[in-house]
This record gives structure tokens, sequence and C-alpha cells, in this order.
């Protein structure tokens, strides 16, 4: 005779109950191990994050002649090389994506992701380039004096005329979009000008002169759906009575900044730019850089022993971090995760933390370096050789 239970309740209390206890016991053991494998995590990435290279290793070399004159930008990825003979851009050591000529006494060039500007100072050109190296010859019939350029190649150039400057953008194929005219009058002269990266919204920064006064203002102009029954395509501005701004740049499709002599002033908006930070500055700005969403202004340093200072803000104006440094830099360059302070002779390499990563010298007289595609990898330029390098 099999005896059984004489509760069947009971035998399912203590099933479900096992049941239950074999639950928390699991979750408790994945939860540990995911606790282990988080602590594992923060602890690498603090120790990436902290650690020190002391040199570098050459992993791969090649040997290039270049012209004198020829100047070098990093964009989307790559650099560009150009020249009063030519353009080339390419990846790496010597992998060429694109290769054009022309003839020009002093390029002038812009850059939004794939595409390059050109134009000669004083032509009546502007040479459009995609990322597959077609290239496209915008006539403006007037001498350029600025340009900007957007991710699907739409150019706006600054125009000067005989009684008045004119700021036309084009597509990239050369048919004219649109067309302002400014003067000092009624606008003002154009100083800067910027084009957001979906080629919507230009960004322009005006001076003139009121009742013996300096003044400036910021403009931004749709050409979109939202501008089309605007005058002039113009949808929002800012006055300003004090201040001047030589550099107005897009940061992104709908964060825009306006660096002047005594303030930064940040606008958001991806039709209509409203303002959402204007803060004063007391010192003189040396240089601007900018990054993915964030710039940084560099100053000469009052206090202490160091020469310059950075300070990093984010889009909307917020200081993201300061930090001093001694190096007399050529060239400063700001990417996701770091910023690179260099000279022809050295280099500073720091996180966003501001964590020195690497502080020393060049073998080889450097005229760009620029990041690699893997952590602590780098490419340095000079007239002769494109070198990668590896920090150690």
């Amino acid at each position: 005779m099999i005896k059984g239970s004489a509760n069947p309740d009971e035998n399912n209390t203590n099933f479900e109950a096992k049941v239950t206890r074999h639950r928390i016991l699991r979750i408790i053991k994945w939860s540990l191990i995911s606790l282990a494998v988080l602590l594992a995590v923060v602890s690498l990435y603090n120790y990436l994050d902290r650690k020190v290279y002391t040199g570098y290793t050459v992993t791969a070399r090649s040997v290039r002649s270049d012209a004198e004159t020829a100047n070098y930008m990093q964009f989307n990825g790559h650099i560009l090389k150009y020249s009063q003979d030519g353009a080339e851009a390419f990846d790496g050591l010597k992998d060429s994506i694109w290769n054009i000529t022309y003839e020009m006494q002093n390029p002038k060039v812009a850059t939004c992701e794939d595409f390059v500007a050109i134009s000669d100072e004083g032509s009546t050109n502007v040479t459009v380039v995609d990322g597959s190296g077609n290239a496209t010859s915008i006539d403006t019939r007037l001498p350029v004096m600025d340009i900007s350029v957007a991710a699907q190649g739409v150019v706006a150039a600054v125009l000067s005329d005989k009684t008045a400057t004119k700021i036309n953008v084009y597509d990239k194929e050369g048919n004219q979009l649109a067309g302002l005219k400014c003067t000092m009058v009624q606008t003002g002269y154009p100083l800067d000008v910027s084009l957001s990266p979906s080629g919507t919204l230009l960004g322009v920064s005006y001076v003139r002169m009121d009742a013996g006064e300096l003044k400036s203002s910021v403009a931004f102009y749709n050409f979109g759906n939202v501008g089309e029954n605007e005058v002039d395509h113009y949808v929002s501005g800012y006055d300003y009575s004090d201040s001047v701004f030589p550099r107005i740049k897009f940061l992104n499709d709908s964060s825009v900044v306006a660096i002047g002599n005594n303030r930064m002033v940040s606008y958001s908006g991806s039709q209509k730019p409203k303002l959402v930070s204007d803060n004063s500055i007391d010192e003189e700005i040396q240089s601007v850089f900018y990054g993915d969403n964030e710039y940084a202004l560099l100053f000469r340093n009052s206090k202490g022993s160091d020469n310059y200072r950075l300070d990093l803000y984010n889009e909307k104006g917020v200081l993201k971090l300061s930090k001093q440094f001694e190096l007399a830099y050529s060239d400063i360059q700001i990417t996701k995760r770091q910023i690179l302070i260099y000279n022809e002779s050295e280099c500073i390499i720091m996180n966003k933390r501001g964590y020195v990563k690497y502080s020393g010298g060049f073998d080889e007289t450097v005229l760009m370096m620029v990041p690699g595609k893997s952590f602590a990898n780098y490419i340095i330029i000079n007239r002769d050789i494109t070198e990668a390098i590896r920090l150690e």
C-alpha cells in the first residue's frame, strides 16, 4: 500500500515554497554576479581613465612628399590635405579617398560630415566635394569672402558686391536656393555665417553702426517650410549693444553658439532658434575650438605657472571642464573621449575629466595629430612621413 500525504494542500504549499525559495536564490545569485561584473567594469574604466602613458611606439609608416604650402585638417574621421594646387582626402596612413586638382592662391575650406567646400578668396567659384570625390563647381558671379557647408552639400557663400554684401545659398548642384542682401543701414555687415548640418538653418553674425555706436546682432534664417512665408526667411534674431560676435557655429541641427568679444551666447531650436544662455566673458579669448556638441575657449592664464586655460562647454553653455596647461599649442582637437593639445614638437593628451593621459615630445616635426580608430592609437603627419603610433 502506497502512503500519500494526508493533506494535499500542505504538499502544494511546500512545493510552492521550494519553488519561490529557488527563484529568490537564483535572483540573488545573478544579482551578485551582475554586481561583480559592474564593479569589474567600473574598476577597469577607472583604471583606463587614470592610466598614464609614458611613451609611444611607431606601428606603421608611410613615406610621402608634400608641397611646403600644404595644409591639413581633420573632418569626419578623415584627414584633408589642401594646397594651392589641389586637395586630397585620406584615411589612416595612405588610403586615399579622393583627390582633386585646382589652382588657387589662398584656398578657404569648410567641412560638414563628408562634404568639403573650397574657394579661393576673392574668386567667383566654390568647389563642393562629396564623400566619394565627386566635385561640383558653383559659379557665384561675385567674389567670395566666406563659405559654410552643410551635410548634404548645401553651401552658404558671403559675396562682395559694390553697394552691399550678399549671402547666397546654393544646393550641391550649384542652383541658388536663396539670397540675402546685407547693408550697413539695415542688417549690418556679416562677420561670420554658419549652416546647420541639415542645411535648413543659417545663422549670421552682423555688426553695424547706429547713431555713431557699434552694435551687433545674431540672425537666423530658415530655408525649410517654416521660413517659406517669412520675409527673407528670417525667423528669429537678437540685438546686442555692447558686444561683437566674430564667430558663430552650429554644433548640431538644433544648437548654435555665438562667441563674442565679451560674452558667449547659446541658442536652441531646429526651426526658430531661441536664446538659452548668455554668459559674460571678462578675459580675452585666444582661440575657439569645436567638438561634438561642445566647444572650448582658450585663455591666457593670469594665475599660476601655466600659460593657458582651456574651458570646455556643452551646447547650452554649461562649463564641463576647466584645465590649465603650459604647452604653446599650434592646434587643439576635441574628440568624443579626449582632448589633443599639440605643437610641432610635443603634445598633451587628456580625457574629458581632465586627467592627462600622455605628455611628451615627438621624434619628428609634426604638422598634424589625429586620433586613430582604436584607443591609444594616433596618426601623426609631417612633410615627408605619416606615422601610426600607439601609446605605451
